[in-house]
């Protein structure tokens, strides 16, 4: 029986991997969509920054200093992508959430011995 808690366990950890992975990428695809909406210089840098920085200072930084920088002009193809990327995030949130609950509830049942 603890080869099954293992196996749910590796389940699990898989699932918190690729969530986690899925909302750092879609996390960059939306910085640097609303980045070139702004009109801001380098918006795969800033994507980057915000994404892949140490906690979430640099996601924090992006969002206070956007706010000199209104929207220009967002077409409709731009929408449509941020719409579809924060879809595919709240997805990766999903599985994020899912894998840690798989994760805890293997640990402790897999502890116990019936």
């Amino acid at each position: 029986m603890s080869n099954f808690y293992m196996v749910t366990a590796a389940v699990g950890v898989a699932s918190l991997i690729a969530g986690g992975f899925s909302c750092v990428y879609q996390l960059y695809r939306l910085v640097e969509v609303d980045a070139e909406c702004r009109g801001l210089k380098h918006p795969k840098l800033w994507g980057l920054f915000a994404a892949s920085s140490n906690g979430q200072s640099g996601l924090i930084l992006y969002l206070i200093g956007r706010r000199k920088y209104p929207v220009l002009f967002m077409s409709e193809e731009q929408r449509d992508v941020m719409a579809r990327r924060k879809k595919r995030f709240t997805v990766g949130l999903v599985f994020l959430a899912a894998g840690a609950v798989v994760c805890v509830l293997s640990m402790l049942l897999g502890g116990q011995t019936g």
